[in-house]
């Protein structure tokens, strides 16, 4: 909604002013609730009312530093700069955001990482204010970016379909790209929702069909929280092995050992295929 108004105010028509500043009256009494993540440097930040990302299939945004904000978002920069940049990143989902603070020892000059208690209040007035007043969550040239992925995908889709329907039966499908897409659709459907409720989220990276491994990132609360480890192989590994005989293990690649030069969409969450023979009605492994 509120990059939607960013970007129609640019259009000089006096309707969508209007409409606008209509809409922008309404979020005056916006009223943003907080819920505690595992990670008792995380928290989440839920804007009643309000949505961050221009579609509830858009991804995940992790804004990992002031450079990262800078072409990503300008309300993430501006909770990126508070108290001496004691914020480590920022996830913006379609209708939350989770804030990271950084740990005593990553603060520079030995200086100390506030409490919640000092920061909350200013994570409030800066959310408050920037929604109201109808700026835009993203940056022109990040939510061109991802809209132009939701497009690339939804063409994608489109024409998996209509080549599925060309297909004879009997034709055979290569394990690999079945096994990802039954992947994609265990962590669309039941991990990523759970881990989302946390102020997290999970990305698919790649399945390696000859070790069995399934590799993922976390990111969010998840990212730096204690228990990710246990959450991984005690819940997510779990899972995917109970429903896919092929899959033995998941690892997790840290944000170091991403290439540099990667393409940013690289684990953006898709909508998987349906395969008629994926049983996922039982009772699965919990998170």
């Amino acid at each position: 909604m509120f990059s939607l108004i960013g970007r129609t105010i640019r259009v000089q028509s006096r309707r969508e002013i209007t409409f606008q500043k209509l809409l922008s009256s309404q979020i005056r009494s916006l009223f943003i609730q907080t819920q505690e993540t595992p990670n008792e440097n995380a928290l989440k930040f839920i804007p009643s009312g309000a949505v961050l990302l221009p579609s509830p299939k858009a991804p995940t945004v992790e804004v990992d530093g002031i450079k990262d904000a800078l072409e990503k978002s300008e309300l993430a920069f501006k909770l990126l700069s508070l108290n001496n940049r004691c914020i480590s990143s920022v996830l913006l989902g379609y209708n939350f955001l989770t804030v990271v603070k950084k740990t005593d020892g990553e603060m520079k000059d030995n200086k100390k990482v506030p409490d919640w208690s000092v920061l909350k209040p200013q994570i409030f007035s800066i959310m408050t204010e920037h929604l109201t007043m109808g700026r835009p969550v993203l940056t022109d040239k990040y939510y061109d970016y991802i809209a132009g992925k939701m497009a690339d995908q939804n063409r994608k889709e489109e024409e998996e379909r209509d080549a599925e329907e060309l297909e004879e039966e009997d034709e055979e499908i290569d394990p690999n790209d079945e096994v990802v897409e039954l992947v994609k659709e265990m962590l669309v459907t039941r991990i990523q929702p759970a881990i989302q409720e946390d102020g997290g989220d999970i990305k698919f990276l790649k399945w390696d069909g000859e070790t069995g491994t399934v590799y993922l990132r976390l990111i969010g609360a998840c990212k730096s929280c204690s228990s990710s480890e246990i959450t991984l192989k005690n819940g997510i590994e779990e899972m995917l092995k109970y429903y896919i005989d092929e899959v033995k293990s998941v690892e997790q690649v840290d944000e170091e050992a991403l290439s540099e030069d990667s393409d940013p969409s690289q684990g953006f969450a898709e909508q998987p295929k349906n395969f008629k023979n994926a049983k996922l009605d039982d009772v699965p492994p919990s998170l």
